[in-house]
């Protein structure tokens, strides 16, 4: 009876877990180019079940595997592209196909598929609070969002001069090399590659974060960790019960 609380422990911990990723998925409904986190659990170790007799205790019948406890194993990254939404701004930027905008911040490069940019106050493109977008020749300076951007992520201004070229890159597996982390921004483990993927300007892409979807597996997750809840304070009760009436005639 007293393991199982291993049980109804980990079960605690791994939806609350998984509550933590699935309202992490919610707050970033909005963000553009979000992906979204999947969360995956395991079980720890298996246990080989024997049996007994009641006399001879030293001939054993194994009767199978069990576990007892389940556990986090990481965190899976949806890349599915998602659609897109007009913008009336000339430095926002969808793409379509896989690819990513890659942008260097104080820490290194990173990469995301937000492309709602801006102009720092040197005049270069930038992702806000995180860093200078990138060109094919390094940080791309405008001066200016008066621009027009074709399919390759060539920029020009309004005289037609070629500003610099977005520099997008993709990954061949992106489940092994990148690595998200704040701000909606993936690092990498490798330098990727020439992505084939299509530049649109004046549109962002939506997170593709379904809020039905995420509603649904809260409610699961949250009834679990109820239940969990319940039969542990079951246990204690009847553990209580066990002690105070031990020796009691």
């Amino acid at each position: 009876m007293f393991q199982g609380f291993y049980n109804l422990t980990s079960g605690m911990l791994t939806q609350t877990r998984n509550l933590n990723v699935i309202s992490n998925n919610m707050a970033n409904v909005s963000t553009p180019g979000y992906k979204r986190d999947q969360f995956v659990a395991k079980t720890f170790q298996e246990e080989l079940i024997y049996r007994s007799g009641n006399n001879v205790k030293n001939i054993r019948t194994p009767l199978g595997q069990m576990n007892r406890i389940v556990t986090a194993d990481r965190n899976y990254v949806d890349y599915t592209e998602a659609g897109f939404r007009q913008s009336t701004s000339p430095l926002d930027f969808a793409l379509s196909g896989k690819g990513f905008f890659q942008v260097n911040t104080a820490q290194g490069m990173v990469y995301t598929r937000n492309g709602s940019f801006s102009l720092d106050g040197a005049g270069y493109l930038c992702l806000q609070g995180v860093g200078r977008v990138q060109g094919s020749n390094g940080p791309i300076y405008l001066g200016t969002d008066k621009i027009q951007v074709d399919q390759k992520g060539n920029i020009y201004n309004e005289s037609g001069a070629n500003m610099g070229t977005l520099k997008v890159v993709a990954f061949e597996n992106e489940d092994e090399m990148l690595t998200k982390s704040g701000n909606g921004v993936f690092t990498a483990s490798g330098e990727g590659t020439v992505a084939t993927a299509t530049v649109v300007q004046n549109a962002l892409e939506y997170s593709n974060v379904e809020a039905v979807v995420e509603m649904s597996e809260m409610m699961s997750a949250q009834r679990s960790l109820q239940s969990n809840a319940q039969v542990m304070r079951m246990y204690d009760q009847l553990i209580g019960k066990i002690v105070n009436n031990l020796g009691v005639n």
